[in-house]
């Protein structure tokens, strides 16, 4: 009897290792790392006061992903024309959208809010939000980048700010 009773606890044991949801150690990684080199240009360059400028953005994507190992790279490339913008507007935040274009040719559109600090010469920029379609859409996404050794003296005079660049990382999750 004690033996029957014994066998029926591993049974029961077993059985409810299989029934029940297995939960990692510790949370599973994102789907998706990135490290970003990013270029910014201004024409005509910015200033203190407002006036309408063409913003060009260049990012260059190295990426890793455990999830799609396929996504190794990716890159953001766009020009919007006719911003009324002014140095000012480097802290502000905001939110809107823009689409990455993955080396396999899929793309991701993310909406984020973006703020942004000044410190000690670098501008850093963290931006929050969701990809809303394309490749790990559903996924969160967190990108914070570092515009380096930022001129704001430039701001004070003709040409202006005309570019910025630095580095950052993306997180997707």
């Amino acid at each position: 009897m004690r033996s029957v009773r014994g066998l029926l606890v591993v049974v029961a044991l077993a059985t409810s290792s299989l029934l029940l949801p297995q939960f990692p150690a510790h949370a599973a990684p994102g789907d998706l790392t990135c490290a970003e080199s990013e270029s910014v240009s201004y024409s005509p360059g910015l200033l203190t006061t407002r006036r309408p400028v063409d913003v060009s953005v260049h990012n260059t994507l190295s990426c890793t992903s455990l999830t799609n190992p396929a996504v190794t790279g990716g890159h953001v490339r766009a020009t919007i024309r006719g911003l009324d913008r002014s140095c000012t507007d480097l802290l502000a935040s905001g939110s809107g959208s823009y689409t990455i274009t993955w080396n396999t040719g899929d793309t991701s559109t993310i909406g984020y809010t973006r703020s942004a600090n000044y410190v000690l010469g670098t501008l850093v920029i963290v931006e929050s939000g969701t990809v809303t379609a394309g490749r790990f859409a559903g996924d969160s996404v967190t990108h914070v980048v570092e515009l380096l050794n930022l001129n704001l003296l430039a701001c004070l005079a003709e040409p202006g700010l005309t570019s910025a660049s630095g580095l950052g990382t993306y997180v997707f999750a």
